[in-house]
Parts: structure tokens; sequence; C-alpha cells
């Protein structure tokens, strides 16, 4: 499996975070996330696009990736793990003999 075709380049990492950061922003609230940042509501409405854009791109240089709160991350290597003993099992179940009539 060659993962650096199918690996994602830094500019896509950012454009998917600041995607799930514009997402995510109207459901809590600027009046929320001000509270939680220790800032003003203004300061928070301040913020447009090009803030957020600035957050994904620091977040995607640092290696970070940002998922919502329901996602399961699993490392690279158990998944190609899973997918190898996933084929391998699929190859023992094709050679397993049919129903001996009786079953």
């Amino acid at each position: 499996m060659n993962t650096t075709a199918l690996s994602p380049t830094r500019d896509d990492i950012a454009r998917e975070i600041e995607t799930l950061i514009l997402q995510r922003v109207p459901r809590v609230s600027q009046k929320q996330i001000a509270l939680e940042v220790g800032c003003s509501e203004s300061t928070v409405s301040r913020w447009n696009e090009d803030e957020y854009q600035r957050w994904a791109k620091v977040l995607a240089l640092l290696g970070l990736r940002v998922v919502p709160d329901s996602a399961v991350v699993v490392t690279a290597e158990y998944l190609s793990a899973l997918e190898t003993m996933a084929r391998i099992g699929l190859k023992a179940e094709k050679k397993r003999p049919g129903p001996l009539g009786w079953d």
C-alpha cells in the first residue's frame, strides 16, 4: 500500500481543520467561546475565517489533527495491521469448504 499517494498535504489538513472549526463555532456560540477563552463576545465576533484559517495552519504545522469528539482515531500502523488481518481472514474464508449437507 502506497501511503504517500494517499497522504494529505499540510494544506489539505489545514483546510479540514478550518472546516471543522467553522462548522462547530455556530453550534457552541460566540458567547460560550468568549467565556472559555477569557475575552469579550465582540472580540470573538470579529474573528473571521482568516483567524480560524491561521489557527488551522498552525495546528497542521504542529502535526495535529482536529476531529469531532465522536471520532475514533487510530494510528496508521494499527490500521495497516487491521487491513492485513482482514485480508488474511478473507483468504481463509474463501478456502473453507462449503457446507457438508447435514448442518
